[in-house]
């Protein structure tokens, strides 16, 4: 078994892109062993797209290489804003090889990048389906929040033994569409002092700048406990660049955001990755300016954003969000809608010295 880089092709379908294109095959096989089912498979295309934009992150992938084909990757991502201390690494090993060593190798890879990437803080994390957890009474549990993960996972296994801490836990939950009209009627509310606006794919031009400042908080105005994490620059080209890398995933941007009439800020938005075939749409961010809490604007984003969805792709039966253990007011939010428990995510982090 031998750890190389991988190349990453500028077009499929040619003999430079043949290992690239082994990979998304050999993690699609990993995702499904997971989960069952295949909401999280992706094409050649899709994970193209994501690796092609380098703007204002760097992924570096090296894979597992054992008797000529490809066995597990670790990917490292890191974060290119000035000041940035984290790096984020993805570790997957082929289920039927796991023991084996290989993850072991592969994170020591991931590592040596961090540190030859002058990182500080490398940040991991383990997924959980709800299947997954039934029974479990031994629990590792997080600096926050109530839930824990299993300690007999082997993915919980593999953190605590390679000195990784588990700094916080988030909620996956499911939403089956449609709502029913009565407790869709039950969300509804007048908005006194805001307003909503909705656009897919492409953020309106006299709304970008402010669209920019808004997600920029995303990395400082959201739960973080027991986690470090890096505050992320955000202009209006940033923003387009990720609606480009979207557009190109076949997974534009549903969103609606709450303006503030007095001020003209953008006071709360959320939005949804929405792609062109299959029944389900992911969650992306979902945020409530601090100066503007307290009106409500969460349950009011969240439900005009899916009044949208029905009304523009109405293919979409499923909703995904993942939200921080301990952020109660958003949790609540989500059960008035009727979501419903679908999974949890560890985030581990490492501090080098």
């Amino acid at each position: 078994m031998r750890v190389t880089r991988l190349h990453i092709p500028d077009a499929l379908g040619t003999r430079e892109s043949a290992a690239f294109e082994e990979l998304v095959g050999v993690l699609n096989g990993i995702v499904v062993d997971l989960w069952g089912d295949d909401d999280f498979v992706e094409t050649a295309e899709q994970a193209l797209a994501a690796h092609r934009e380098q703007d204002y992150v760097e992924r570096i992938v090296h894979v597992a290489v054992e008797e000529g084909a490809i066995v597990g990757r670790v990917e490292a991502i890191f974060p290119l804003e000035e000041d940035s201390e984290t790096v984020s690494l993805l570790v997957d090993v082929a289920p039927a090889l796991r023991g084996r060593g290989i993850g072991t190798a592969l994170l020591e890879k991931g590592e040596e990048l961090a540190a030859e990437g002058g990182r500080r803080v490398i940040s991991t994390y383990t997924e959980h389906p709800v299947r997954t957890l039934e029974g479990a009474d031994r629990l590792v549990r997080a600096p926050a929040g109530t839930a824990g993960l299993p300690r007999e996972s082997p993915h919980v296994r593999f953190a605590l033994k390679h000195g990784y801490t588990l700094g916080q836990i988030e909620r996956s939950s499911e939403l089956h569409l449609p709502l029913p009209p009565e407790r869709e009627a039950g969300l509804t509310m007048t908005l006194n002092g805001f307003r909503l606006v909705s656009w897919w794919g492409a953020a309106p031009d006299d709304l970008l700048e402010r669209f920019a400042a808004m997600k920029a908080r995303m990395s400082t105005d959201i739960p973080q406990t027991g986690i470090a994490v890096d505050p992320e620059d955000w202009d209006g080209e940033r923003v387009r660049s990720q609606e480009r890398t979207l557009v190109a995933r076949g997974e534009p941007l549903l969103v609606t955001a709450a303006v503030h009439e007095e001020t003209g800020e953008i006071a709360a938005y959320t939005e949804l990755a929405v792609p062109a075939d299959g029944t389900k749409a992911e969650q992306y961010d979902t945020l409530v300016a601090r100066a503007h809490r307290g009106h409500r604007l969460g349950t009011a984003v969240k439900l005009r954003n899916i009044q949208e969805l029905g009304r523009r792709a109405p293919h979409i039966r499923r909703i995904l969000t993942w939200n921080a253990d301990e952020n109660d007011p958003m949790l609540a939010i989500n059960r008035a809608f009727g979501f419903r428990p679908h999974a949890l995510t560890g985030h581990w982090q490492k501090t080098l010295d």
